[in-house]
């Protein structure tokens, strides 16, 4: 069979630049070097005290200078390994469209861990240190828009282990898209306490340097890193001069709805990614002279790995060289799918197999062809497949090949969005459908919303109020829609994620040495939980993405699974921002990043609310109503000058803005459009003041369009520098 499955068409995307910074080296050519040798970073921890603690060692990475307030390691990692890959792909980032994506999971935890738990212990505090700016995930791509920037638009993700490699989906979908000319995307993660502590409850980690494949494996070793690269459309870097390091030519991502922390043993959601990965860039198994397994090497992921290679890629397993860098370099989380990416594409470059170093006793039950100890000069790689799996089963296979010089014609075109089902939770009760359309003529209740009756007790039992609360309004926005399709994906926002929950873990840390971590606790603590928790209880095999964008996270969510129906990456994902009340975050966070004095001096509710995006033709097969059709979706940084000029007109018909919450800088924003004469309809009067807003907002316009209030709504999001329109009209 050949080796290509067909001479697919589509805009090839190439890789134009690489950064790194691992526990091996900052920068590419040390990190290479050490990496082809098989040495490893792998040592006792030095960063914090770890006495009490199962596993004392990890990849920490030398020589990295947090410059003040605001900044972490996870961002100072994040802005070498992003300059590195801007300036080798030789980018001019303010003269051209260019985009960031992140994938991360720890954000500045480590930095802010020990206030948090002071914090926890007491409550009265209302103190706003400057040292909390840094907390938020979304604190690393700010960082980077100032000083790498300007970018047109930002996204921060969180898939657990696979937010890396999640990053490079997202870009490739704006870039076949058209939104950006270039994309700067990666990972970054830093090692912190929680962590640790927490993979330690949970038995994850090998007391002493991991093995993965290895038949006296006992676990993982945790690191710390960044990986970025630089996407280009192959014609638009052809343009400039640009060289391509490799070609991004597949991707699949998708959810086991299985376990929160334990993979599926048969391998079978992982075997369809290999497949539609492969798929995607044109491939067969015969074309696959590579994989970059994701190898953590716990004794239970690296069989369902095997089982899943061997179920993907069938005959030619035996065939294909396998290895992980997890021994080498450690899992550095959020990071590990974008450094194993970038060494990917290293490798296609390159010609040579980097190894699973060391390994001594290649576990037999195993049955793959293995590089050990150290590289392997190959004549040469023609495709090579990154593999990253997470916490909730978030798994996502990525594809690179040589680079196609041959020119080709532009890619499928994008598919039509529509709205078919909404649901909202919070001192509303709980309401869906057409209903939601008077939300706003209410006046907040004062019971708080009780997510347990609607959930099954026994199934329930692992969930937090963050999770309770997703899976309740996924699950009605759902039923309103007509019902799931397994295939369906879920995308929820939240600005800062489970601080209280975070901080109560570490101030027992603290207290009590870490021994007194709750390993049932620990996994709800990962900012992408909810996310994990709605796809296993619904049953749900899409893509699985948290997004944070502070006080416009539903917004961002609302873009995010936008882009996967039009890009056609799933049929249907159930959409919306979880946000729990928080005390942390209304005495201290809340106050430090609030836009304006009122936003400041709000007192938090709970308020969860989530849409099913559904791709126009599959509703109209299923013959699902649709409440909205999804017309516009803008989205900007700095720039909202840009985002007006864009904005398509009112449809004919009545129209509405409707807003999450109303501010003077919104008001003074729609002045300059031509809504500016339409009725606005403010969501926080009624709900409550909460970060969850955006996606509210979007739940009421789709309703009011069903309920003939308006022919055409536009929904903003603005929180300056940073904003959304969304634009629905009628079906």
């Amino acid at each position: 069979m050949s080796a290509h499955a067909s001479d697919r068409g589509g805009l090839a995307l190439w890789v134009t630049g690489v950064g790194l910074v691992t526990p091996l080296g900052t920068g590419v050519s040390a990190t290479w070097e050490r990496l082809v040798a098989g040495d490893r970073a792998i040592r006792p921890i030095q960063r914090f005290p770890v006495t009490g603690q199962r596993s004392m060692v990890a990849g920490e990475v030398d020589g990295v200078e947090v410059p003040g307030p605001g900044w972490s390691r996870t961002s100072c990692m994040a802005a070498a390994a992003a300059a590195e890959a801007i300036q080798a792909a030789r980018l001019d980032v303010r003269g051209r469209r260019v985009g960031l994506v992140i994938g991360s999971t720890t954000g500045g935890m480590l930095e802010t861990e020990q206030r948090l738990a002071r914090l926890h212990a007491e409550p009265c505090c209302h103190e706003v240190p400057a040292d909390m700016l840094s907390h938020p995930l979304t604190s690393t791509a700010d960082r980077l828009a100032e000083r790498l920037g300007p970018f047109v638009r930002t996204r921060t993700l969180s898939s657990a282990c696979a937010s890396g490699a999640n990053a490079m989906v997202v870009a490739a979908s704006w870039l076949l898209a058209g939104e950006v000319d270039a994309v700067v995307a990666g990972g970054a993660d830093g090692l912190c306490r929680l962590t640790l502590t927490g993979f330690n409850a949970l038995g994850a980690l090998d007391p002493e340097a991991c093995r993965p494949f290895d038949r006296r494996r006992r676990g993982t070793s945790l690191g710390e890193g960044a990986g970025f690269m630089v996407l280009e459309r192959a014609g638009a870097a052809r343009v400039r001069g640009a060289k391509p390091i490799a070609e991004l030519a597949g991707w699949a991502t998708g959810a086991e709805a299985h376990h929160i922390t334990n993979p599926a043993p048969d391998g079978v959601l992982v075997a369809s990614l290999l497949v539609r990965a492969l798929a995607r860039a044109g491939l067969t198994p015969e074309g696959v002279d590579y994989v970059n397994a994701h190898g953590t090497g716990t004794p239970v992921n690296d069989a369902a790995e095997a089982t899943a290679l061997a179920r993907g890629l069938g005959a030619e397993i035996a065939r294909i060289p396998v290895s992980s860098s997890k021994a080498q370099l450690g899992h550095s989380l959020g990071a590990a799918g974008a450094v194993e990416a970038v060494i990917t594409a290293l490798v296609i470059q390159r010609g040579t197999l980097v190894p699973t170093s060391p390994l001594d006793e290649p576990d037999p039950a195993l049955t793959l062809q293995h590089v050990p100890n150290e590289g392997w000069r190959v004549p040469e790689v023609r495709a090579a497949l990154s593999c990253s799996f997470g916490f909730g089963g978030m798994d996502t296979v990525l594809a690179f090949r040589t680079p196609d010089e041959r020119e080709r014609p532009s890619d499928a075109p994008l598919r039509s969005a529509v709205i078919t089902g909404v649901a909202v939770a919070g001192s509303c009760g709980l309401v869906s459908g057409v209903a939601c359309a008077t939300l706003p003529d209410l006046r907040p209740a004062p019971a708080a919303f009780d997510p347990d009756p609607h959930l099954d007790a026994a199934r329930a039992r692992r969930l937090d109020r963050s999770a309770r609360l997703g899976v309740v309004v996924a699950m009605r926005a759902l039923g309103d829609a007509g019902g799931k399709d397994p295939a369906s994906g879920v995308v929820l926002g939240s600005a800062f994620g489970n601080v209280d929950a975070s901080a109560a873990f570490m101030h027992r840390v603290f207290e009590k040495g870490p021994r007194a971590a709750s390993p049932a606790e620990f996994p709800n603590l990962v900012p992408s939980s909810p996310v994990g928790h709605a796809s296993i209880y619904l049953g749900l095999h899409g893509p699985a993405i948290a997004t944070a964008d502070l006080a416009l996270s539903g917004e961002s969510a609302m873009a995010q699974a936008f882009e996967l129906v039009s890009c056609g990456e799933a049929p249907c994902v159930v959409a919306g921002a979880v946000e729990p009340s928080s005390g942390i975050v209304e005495r201290v966070l809340g106050a430090l990043f609030a836009s304006s004095p009122a936003q400041a001096a709000r007192g938090l509710v709970d308020v969860a609310a989530a849409v099913v995006i559904e791709d126009a033709v599959q509703a109209e097969r299923c013959q699902r109503k649709v409440l909205a059709r999804i017309t516009q979706v803008l989205e900007w940084r700095q720039d909202a000058a840009g985002a007006v000029a864009r904005l398509r007109a009112p449809p004919p018909g009545p129209r509405e803005v409707v807003l999450g919450r109303g501010s003077a800088g919104a008001d003074a924003l729609l002045e300059k459009t031509e809504w500016r004469a339409c009725p606005r309809v403010s969501c926080a009067a009624a709900m409550g003041e909460s970060d969850a807003l955006g996606s509210v907002a979007v739940a009421v316009a789709a309703a009011r369009i069903a309920a003939g209030l308006a022919a055409g709504v536009l929904i903003v999001g603005f929180d300056d520098p940073r904003g959304y329109f969304i634009v629905l009209s009628a079906a």
